[in-house]
């Protein structure tokens, strides 16, 4: 890392970063410019899936990352990279931006189209907005700046909650009537590069996602029979075809007795949706005996909304 890793000093600053997953993202046409044209439906992990950032003041401007999957970063900075030009681009943006120490936690892999580098940037965002007064600058007017400026996830990981995302990721709106969603994250190890990935894709103007039923979803099952009849990943084959491993995520989630299984991103994250928080607690377990090379993690998506028969779900925390 190009900056002193140190532990910052003094009260600190303190947000989740956690896991962006697309339940589905069509590829609707590419702009002049190269940029591809998305239309995605999005959710976010709570804390079991989530990086964290830290922020507190400093003499001089610090960065540190530590965390289970720090070692990930050595061959792959990019996420220290987006922390600290999130950092620097906000500093431009405010008139009393002091120096700052920066700690990232990171427990999510990278390169695993979960959106990990794109949350840590906008957990710092948040948090330095509120440490330098600088709000208006990552407010919702400025999702294209944010965009244009560092990244095409990063806007929606500053809003966080359910999103229908459009444009190259700039057209944020939020989505209501999703219920929670107990489901498990399974990376196989293997990066995706997303700009592969997209070289990869033979049709970039596809359909966009279908208007969703009036009245939202009663329950997950419905959301998930919605999902697998009328929507998909576009950049699902290209990945498959990069990264073959990618069908056994895939086979062991549906074999598990998920309600559905689908790639999230560029990959090779794929995403399993249960019934009870439970069910998905089981199926981390009963994987992480087969596969303990594989990163595996049961948590809650769209967790704000209530889960019902909050006791059935099971508070078990599974890592592998």
């Amino acid at each position: 890392m190009p900056e002193i890793p140190v532990s910052p000093p003094g009260a600190s600053l303190e947000d989740l970063a956690p896991a962006k997953i697309n339940l589905c993202l069509h590829v609707t046409g590419r702009r002049a410019d190269g940029y591809h044209l998305l239309d995605s439906l999005v959710v976010f992990a709570d804390s079991d899936a989530a990086d964290r950032i830290a922020v507190a003041p400093s003499d001089t401007d610090r960065f540190c990352v530590n965390g289970p999957e720090a070692s990930g970063l050595e061959s792959d900075n990019s996420a220290g990279n987006l922390v600290t030009t999130a950092r620097d681009w906000l500093r431009a943006q405010s008139d009393t931006a002091s120096p700052v120490a920066l700690t990232l936690d990171k427990n999510l892999p990278v390169a695993s189209g979960i959106g990990g580098g794109s949350a840590d940037a906008g957990a710092t965002l948040r948090l330095l907005a509120r440490l330098w007064s600088a709000e208006a600058a990552i407010g919702a007017d400025r999702s294209e700046a944010i965009c244009n400026a560092l990244g095409a996830d990063i806007a929606m990981c500053v809003h966080g909650g359910p999103l229908r995302v459009r444009g190259i990721g700039e057209r944020l709106d939020p989505v209501a009537g999703l219920p929670a969603l107990p489901a498990l994250l399974v990376n196989p190890r293997v990066a995706v590069a997303t700009p592969s990935a997209f070289a990869a894709l033979q049709d970039r103007d596809n359909t966009p996602v279908p208007a969703m039923p009036d009245g939202g979803f009663a329950d997950i099952g419905a959301l998930a029979d919605w999902l697998s009849a009328g929507t998909r990943n576009d950049l699902a084959s290209p990945a498959r075809q990069l990264v073959p491993a990618i069908d056994d995520v895939l086979g062991a989630l549906r074999s598990s007795g998920a309600l559905m299984a689908r790639m999230s991103g560029s990959g090779a994250t794929c995403f399993g949706l249960f019934t009870t928080r439970k069910q998905a607690v089981d199926a981390a377990e009963t994987m992480a005996g087969a596969r303990p090379d594989w990163w595996i993690r049961a948590t809650i998506l769209n967790a704000d909304t209530p889960v019902r028969n909050r006791a059935e779900q099971g508070e078990a925390h599974v890592e592998a």
